[in-house]
């Protein structure tokens, strides 16, 4: 059990793309939580499972707690974790939330982040085809062009037919490790 406890905070880890290091990580992954599962876990029952409370090291979560946790890795429950987990072979289904580009409406935004603290600001223009209008820490530049035709959080994105800054078509790829999370930005954000 402890390996597949270990296990999944690591793929927690990897879909939120930050390592659980400081409160504020905690804080932050008990967001992150929220919004991939609509489920609260406490930032202190977060602490006491990654063995951050030092005095707590024998902790021993809920099953509520591990189900939870496993939903916001992309698994149905801890069974469905530990199965995959143990018959992994380089494969998997895609159970975490993903975005179809092609049905955005025209000039849809979508913010887009990735370790360590990249985000961009991105503009559906119809066919699959997206322009940066803000970068900030990335090697991308506003008015740079793309094709992408879904967005998967907790994964790798790879920008197809990326046009930097006026240069000839390439290809790039954000969250290697650690994978992307995205936002659909509302006009009130």
């Amino acid at each position: 059990m402890e390996e597949t406890l270990n296990l999944l905070k690591a793929r927690v880890e990897k879909t939120i793309g930050r390592e659980m290091k400081t409160p504020r990580d905690f804080d932050f992954l008990s967001a992150r939580i929220y919004a991939l599962t609509n489920t609260h876990i406490s930032a202190t029952t977060l602490k006491r499972m990654w063995g951050y409370l030092g005095k707590e090291k024998n902790h021993k979560p809920q099953m509520f707690t591990l189900d939870t946790l496993a939903r916001a890795a992309g698994y149905k429950d801890l069974n469905a974790f530990a199965n995959a987990a143990e018959s992994s072979s380089g494969s998997d289904f895609i159970n975490n939330e993903c975005l179809k580009t092609s049905a955005l409406a025209l000039g849809d935004v979508i913010r887009l982040l990735w370790a360590p603290d990249r985000t961009i600001t991105i503009r559906y223009e119809g066919m699959d085809m997206f322009t940066v209008i803000e970068s900030v820490n990335s090697k991308l530049s506003a008015g740079d062009t793309f094709h992408v035709s879904y967005i998967i959080n907790g994964e790798p994105l790879m920008l197809n037919c990326l046009v930097h800054e006026g240069g000839t078509p390439t290809n790039y790829i954000c969250g290697r490790t650690g994978g992307v999370t995205y936002s659909i930005v509302r006009s009130d954000d």
